[in-house]
């Protein structure tokens, strides 16, 4: 399965060349839970519950910590302004700085969505190996958010060699023991599991699932027919629903979707696993595919999702 992670931007109109953040550790920094990551959050920011970072309910304003598994430099390189316009992103300026001694980028911009204007700052650094994106968003309506969210996003300190557990920031329970899947990393509050424990895999079937989780509320009517409309946004091809199937886990029902997939750029046929419970107004996502033994992958991946329990 190929792992596709779309980040969302505002356009490129112009670079400029910006002062570096050295911030430094402070009784006032807030380690991010599940990251390397620490900063100062607004005023009246608190720790976000849908994803990992920080909000303000009533402004609807908020600052996501995402951990990227893929060098800087290539992922920095779509930054470009054809590249964030395929995104809908308008972005006013780009300042190539530094956090600490690794490359950085920081992106002002605004962003269209449910009718309203959102200013936009992006803060992306890393190394080789990963990449961390801070992104900070609130309504374009409220600029005395504008000096808090950016002195937030540039009190970000990095912490190289903090040992850290992507599961606890994660509010569920999951065990794949027995199915021969293993965990391969974490994309903000996405679990990534499979055969070898590398991105991209080398196995051959390319057996995968991600396990995630609704960033916002919503208010879904017909649960049955968002399930299916689900499946068919991801980033592969949907041929034909074979199959849609309530299903209870942990006393929280959903839907399973079986469906005839392929990859949209190589064209490899594959099958797609889906299963949407929802709770409140959220929603738990597993998406899991092969390109081979399909039966008996789908039997590893229910038994996955039959794990699935909340935490206390």
């Amino acid at each position: 399965m190929k792992t596709t992670i779309t980040l969302l931007f505002l356009c490129l109109s112009f670079i400029v060349f910006g002062q570096n953040s050295a911030a430094k550790l402070t009784i006032a920094h807030q380690h991010v839970a599940g990251t390397k990551v620490s900063l100062i959050p607004p005023k009246d920011f608190t720790k976000a519950v849908n994803f990992i970072g920080f909000q303000q309910t009533k402004s609807g304003s908020s600052l996501m910590v995402l951990n990227i598994p893929g060098s800087f430099t290539t992922i920095v390189a779509g930054f470009t302004k054809e590249g964030l316009l395929t995104q809908g992103v308008d972005a006013s300026k780009i300042e190539n700085m530094k956090v600490g001694s690794l490359p950085a980028v920081f992106i002002t911009a605004e962003q269209k969505a449910y009718g309203n204007t959102y200013t936009k700052y992006i803060l992306a650094f890393g190394s080789e190996k990963e990449t961390i994106l801070l992104n900070g968003i609130f309504p374009k309506d409220q600029p005395a958010l504008k000096d808090p969210m950016k002195k937030a996003l540039l009190s970000v300190v990095y912490e190289a060699t903090k040992k850290t557990n992507p599961f606890d920031s994660i509010d569920y329970k999951i065990d794949t023991t027995g199915t021969g899947l293993v965990f391969a990393n974490s994309v903000s509050n996405s679990m990534i599991f499979n055969r070898d424990g590398i991105i991209p895999s080398k196995s051959k079937d390319q057996a995968a699932i991600i396990i995630t989780k609704s960033f916002s509320s919503v208010m879904i009517s017909d649960k049955k027919t968002f399930a299916i409309n689900r499946i068919k946004q991801l980033p592969i091809e949907i041929e034909k629903i074979i199959s849609t199937t309530p299903i209870t886990v942990d006393s929280i029902s959903g839907y399973e979707v079986i469906a005839d997939a392929k990859d949209k750029k190589s064209g490899v046929k594959e099958k797609a696993y889906q299963v949407l419970l929802f709770k409140d107004a959220i929603y738990y996502m597993f998406f899991a595919s092969c390109e081979a033994n399909f039966d008996m992958n789908i039997e590893l991946f229910r038994k996955i999702v039959n794990t699935f329990e909340l935490k206390n």
